[in-house]
């Protein structure tokens, strides 16, 4: 039993030194496991996935670049956009400033422009009533040297003219038909008066050149030229007092 023993136990070891020894033999070729073979088709492929990511990348950087590019372009355009923005804006102020300077401007010419016209229409004014009244004053100063000289010629270069209607005749009848029907006159009877016709056409003063030979129709006859009225005498363009000699009758026109 002993010996059995003995023996498995030597017989284990035996095995066991055997196993360890052979580890450090060498492998037959037969008995080796295949090596692993690249074929030139799988390197191909191998290459070119090598490339086509070289190209992906290439074109990441390629699109990364163009959109890094498009926005400093995009900012520059914004940038470009502001500016003419802001130049539009300065010159719709320069322009609103410039119309408003232009509007002050002829606002103040026209402001001159009235100040001086009325300067010119107050001027105007005064010389033309300063001319008038000194007009009227050599009128009524001429008139009253004619009234106090009596009828004389005074050059004129229109003479006045009778301004005759149905009122003047009415007047005329109605001063001289009641003397001459009282008197029992002939109704052609005629006074011949001078008259001093002033620059408004009234009759001023009369003097009696040739009597009618009745006293009575020679009162009426003054009467009746002092209610007549004349379109004046004219002389350089305005009026002015003159004598005038008229016959005074019924039947004057």
């Amino acid at each position: 039993m002993r010996e059995r023993r003995r023996a498995g136990r030597i017989l284990l070891v035996t095995l066991a030194a055997l196993a360890v020894g052979s580890c450090f033999l060498p492998i037959p070729r037969a008995m080796r496991p295949p090596e692993a073979v690249v074929s030139d088709s799988a390197a191909a492929r191998q290459d070119s996935i090598a490339r086509a990511e070289q190209a992906a990348a290439a074109r990441r950087d390629s699109i990364l670049a163009a959109e890094r590019e498009a926005a400093r372009q995009d900012s520059i355009a914004r940038a470009q956009r502001e500016a003419a923005r802001q130049d539009s804006i300065a010159r719709a102020a320069a322009r609103r400033d410039s119309i408003l300077a232009a509007e002050r401007e002829a606002a103040r010419r026209d402001s001159l422009e009235a100040a001086r016209r009325d300067s010119l229409i107050a001027a105007a004014r005064r010389d033309s009533i300063a001319s008038i009244e000194a007009a009227r004053a050599a009128a009524a100063a001429e008139l009253a040297q004619l009234r106090e000289s009596g009828p004389v010629y005074v050059a004129h270069d229109e003479a006045p003219r009778l301004v005759w209607d149905t009122e003047a005749e009415a007047a005329l009848a109605t001063t001289l038909l009641p003397v001459i029907r009282g008197e029992g006159l002939d109704p052609n009877i005629t006074t011949s008066v001078w008259l001093l016709v002033r620059t408004d056409g009234r009759v001023e003063a009369t003097v009696i050149q040739v009597s009618s030979g009745d006293g009575a129709f020679d009162a009426a006859a003054v009467r009746a030229a002092r209610g007549l009225l004349f379109a004046p005498a004219l002389r350089g363009g305005r009026a002015a007092p003159v004598w005038v000699l008229r016959e005074i009758s019924l039947l004057m026109r």
